[in-house]
């Protein structure tokens, strides 16, 4: 994989979308996702912000901090060590592109090679059942023990690893512009609290559309 040269994207079909993220599988490693800011986002935020960039030192890229910050914190309890954490999509580096800078992250990908279903998919598709019932209070239970920050909980952003556990592939991190729950422990625990109760609400609203 060469990570010198900037990688091309713009003619390539993202295999995933939201507001603020474009996501291509790695030209050159299928294993390997490359998440850029989405171009609609940079002309929505400067149309509504024109003075955006000036104000906010990180630019268009507070997403990707967000997530290289608690990507760090789910590993500060062993340093020096290969402890990468199970429940979080792992980051590998940030490289060029001719769509500007992006996150390299390990994909997580099913016994086919393919992008691992999202909770989302399971539920739909009738495959949540109770492996992956009890796959997802283990994921709650560490989510709501770790001091690692999440700020959108939802059934898209969890995908089921074949090994049975789910991986959080978005939403990490505090939108707030002064981030009280990265000091203050029990404000997280309560927030994260607020967000299980709403994904418990999104899965049973899922299952009743089946």
């Amino acid at each position: 994989m060469d990570l010198i040269t900037p990688l091309e994207l713009s003619s390539l079909e993202p295999v995933g979308q939201g507001a603020q993220k474009l996501v291509f599988r790695h030209p050159d490693d299928p294993r390997v996702l490359v998440k850029v800011v989405n171009p609609r986002f940079i002309e929505r935020r400067d149309k509504r912000d024109r003075f955006y960039q000036k104000r906010r030192r990180i630019g268009h890229h507070r997403a990707f901090a967000r997530e290289m910050i608690e990507h760090l914190v789910s590993r500060a309890w062993h340093p020096g060590q290969c402890a990468p954490c199970p429940h979080i999509q792992n980051i590998l580096g940030v490289v060029d592109t001719d769509m500007g800078a992006a996150l390299l992250v390990e994909a997580v990908l099913d016994e086919n090679g393919e992008l691992a279903p999202t909770l989302r998919d399971l539920v739909e598709s009738g495959r949540y059942g109770g492996r992956e019932q009890r796959a997802l209070e283990t994921f709650l239970d560490w989510a709501l023990t770790s001091n690692v920050l999440i700020n959108d909980l939802s059934a898209d952003n969890l995908a089921r690893h074949p090994d049975g556990h789910f991986v959080m592939i978005d939403g990490l991190g505090d939108r707030a512009g002064i981030p009280i729950r990265a000091v203050s422990p029990w404000l997280n625990r309560l927030y994260k609290r607020k967000k299980i109760r709403q994904l418990r609400e999104e899965i049973e609203s899922l299952r009743q559309a089946e």
